[in-house]
């Protein structure tokens, strides 16, 4: 039951999600397709699986998860949001940094692989995005950005 209570409220939000996104103008040309393009697909796909899983047979039973991987379930979705909020404060290079780090650690990597993985994955991104994609990227209210 506990899973078609999140799909009604995953179907919710798509719907939602879809109505913001509708309505999202920009005064330039952005591209053909217009910035609304994206996030309507990914309201329209979260609303097919949404209404997928409430209305599936009811002879499939979910098995949540207990102990440990519900602990690592807890402190993987708190690092995620401790993301988005210390990105614009930390910028993006040591913010993805640090949550890469984290991240490899709940994965049980050992702190020399997780911090070298966190600052590769940080560089590499910023590369990617910044540089490669001139997607503008926070450099950190802490550095003055």
């Amino acid at each position: 039951m506990s899973d078609r209570i999140f799909a009604g409220l995953m179907l919710f939000f798509s719907l939602y999600y879809g109505w913001e996104a509708y309505g999202l103008k920009v005064p330039f040309a952005y591209d053909p397709l217009g910035p609304r393009a994206f996030p309507l697909f990914l309201a329209i796909l979260l609303a097919v699986f949404s209404l997928f899983v409430l209305f599936r047979s009811k002879s499939q039973q979910v098995e949540w998860p207990r102990d440990r991987l519900l602990l690592k379930s807890v402190l993987v979705i708190a690092t995620l949001v401790g993301y988005g909020f210390t990105l614009f404060w930390l910028g993006f290079i040591l913010s993805t940094a640090i949550v890469s780090t984290l991240l490899a650690r709940l994965f049980e990597a050992n702190w020399v692989q997780s911090g070298l993985g966190g600052i590769a994955l940080g560089l590499v991104f910023y590369a990617l995005f910044g540089w490669l994609l001139q997607i503008p990227l926070p450099s950190g209210q802490i550095f003055g950005g």
